[in-house]
């Protein structure tokens, strides 16, 4: 966060002070001082606050009429408009004598700990939507935010937090109510506009589709569809023109159009290919084919895809094909800017080593040397006839035996996780210093170091944004 980085201050008088401690420090006590997790607290103030060079208006410490007041968690701060959400989170601040950064931080930290932590609201689910978590019978008593998505923002925030320092690994446990007559699938995340990438079908006969969302007039009308044509759904109606709920669609010939979604029922996706691919720049996906059509996100250039459907839009000047990311959202990239995938399990020979690449296997090794008799056994000497191989393992082809090196396997599992980048971590400051076949694997970059270009090209690849090759 921007604004930490700085430890001077505005005071009450107008001066500027200078906080003594860093706010990686003054965090670190408040959690303390509190009993709560700091990351806990940490992403409770990158929520309220932001990222940016300053802070919210609550901690600025120069709104007009409360110079030098502190609200760093926006306690007692609520209201229809933003002046009155800021006066009065600013006015209980100036109650309560929160003159300094360090004073509102470790302040909040203490309510947050005793009205909600304490009494029963321990989870951001729970702070957010008070489900007689007290056992008062009483309900919303305890919200502590107006935000409806704050549930959404700071756990994927907490959950960065943990990737970063490699404790996603560890057990963690976690708490989710359970309500009667819940839905038999999650519900969707409430968006102005729902934004689908969804084959469907028509039910119904003489089923129109239309240029504009009205049938107000017959001018608008492109085709009239029967009872079993399909078509692709890219955006589903949340609110009802004239009474009627318009779902836009694109037809084989890759016109688009919108139908009464009371004719449209969802089916299973229909593919055409089961292709791993990669992106060769950074390119948008977007819910439909067409450079006009919603952009679902920004992919960086390596990012790994499976295509499920190719060759069956030509709009715009490109061909558009349908892929899957690794999270299961689907979305449509111009052919030109993917192409196929090689397998990431290529391995070469190199004195008595096999140097190989994360997704090697038994299987690879044993495809590669047809007609020879390949034996491989993992560190513990048993030998193993399929699956994975991990650094540390020996492959034995006909008598030379060799010492399996897999780039980014530090631990030897045989897999590419969260401990090995945490394992190279540690070995850049120096508190668990890598060694033989683990050192060689902690290359990935091939430089002849071990570096933070090692640490972010094992996490790119947990992420599934790049791979790692030999």
């Amino acid at each position: 966060m921007g604004y930490m980085q700085t430890n001077t201050y505005r005071k009450t008088d107008g001066s500027i002070g200078t906080l003594e401690k860093s706010y990686a420090q003054i965090i670190m006590e408040a959690a303390k001082e509190a009993e709560i997790s700091p990351y806990h607290l940490a992403a409770r103030l990158k929520q309220e606050q932001g990222t940016g060079s300053k802070p919210g208006s609550t901690a600025t410490g120069e709104y007009p009429g409360f110079v030098g007041y502190y609200n760093f968690m926006n306690i007692k701060a609520s209201g229809k408009k933003d002046d009155e959400v800021i006066r009065k989170g600013l006015q209980h601040a100036k109650d309560k004598g929160w003159t300094n950064p360090e004073i509102s931080i470790k302040e909040g930290a203490k309510v947050l700990a005793k009205d909600y932590i304490n009494e029963g609201a321990d989870t951001i689910y729970l702070q957010k939507f008070d489900v007689d978590c007290l056992g008062d019978n009483t309900l919303f008593t305890y919200q502590y935010m107006q935000n409806v998505s704050v549930c959404l923002t700071e756990g994927r925030t907490a959950r960065n937090t943990y990737i970063d320092l490699g404790f996603i690994e560890n057990t963690i446990e976690f708490r989710i109510p359970v309500y009667k007559n819940m839905p038999s699938i999650p519900c969707r995340e409430p968006i102005a506009k729902s934004i689908v990438t969804q084959n469907v079908k028509i039910e119904g006969n003489s089923v129109r589709v239309r240029s504009t969302a009205s049938s107000a007039t017959n001018d608008n009308i492109i085709v009239e569809l029967n009872r079993g044509d399909t078509l692709l759904r890219i955006e589903k109606a949340n609110s009802a023109t004239n009474g009627t709920y318009w779902d836009k669609v694109v037809l084989p010939d890759g016109r688009k159009g919108y139908v009464a979604s009371q004719y449209l029922v969802q089916i299973d996706d229909i593919t055409n290919c089961n292709e791993n691919v990669i992106t060769t720049t950074g390119v948008y996906l977007r819910n439909g084919p067409g450079t006009d059509e919603t952009a679902v996100t920004l992919l960086n250039a390596g990012q790994q895809l499976i295509r499920i459907e190719k060759n069956q839009y030509n709009l715009n000047g490109y061909i558009w094909d349908r892929v899957k990311l690794p999270d299961g959202r689907q979305g449509y990239i111009a052919q030109n800017y993917i192409k196929l995938q090689e397998a990431n399990n290529k391995f070469k020979l190199e004195n008595d080593k096999l140097i190989c690449e994360p997704e090697t296997t038994v299987e690879t090794i044993k495809e590669k040397n047809n007609g020879k008799q390949v034996t491989a056994k993992n560190a513990s000497g048993e030998v193993i006839n399929s699956g994975n191989i991990g650094t540390g393992y020996t492959v034995t082809i006909d008598n030379q035996t060799y010492t399996v090196v897999k780039m980014g396997d530090i631990n030897g599992d045989g897999l590419v996780k969260t401990i090995d980048y945490m394992k190279i971590k540690n070995h850049i400051m120096k508190t668990d210093i890598l060694s033989g076949y683990s050192l060689q694997a902690a290359d990935v970059s091939k430089d002849g170091n071990i570096s933070t270009i090692d640490y972010m090209m094992i996490k790119n690849k947990i992420m599934s944004i790049a791979n790692i090759e030999l």
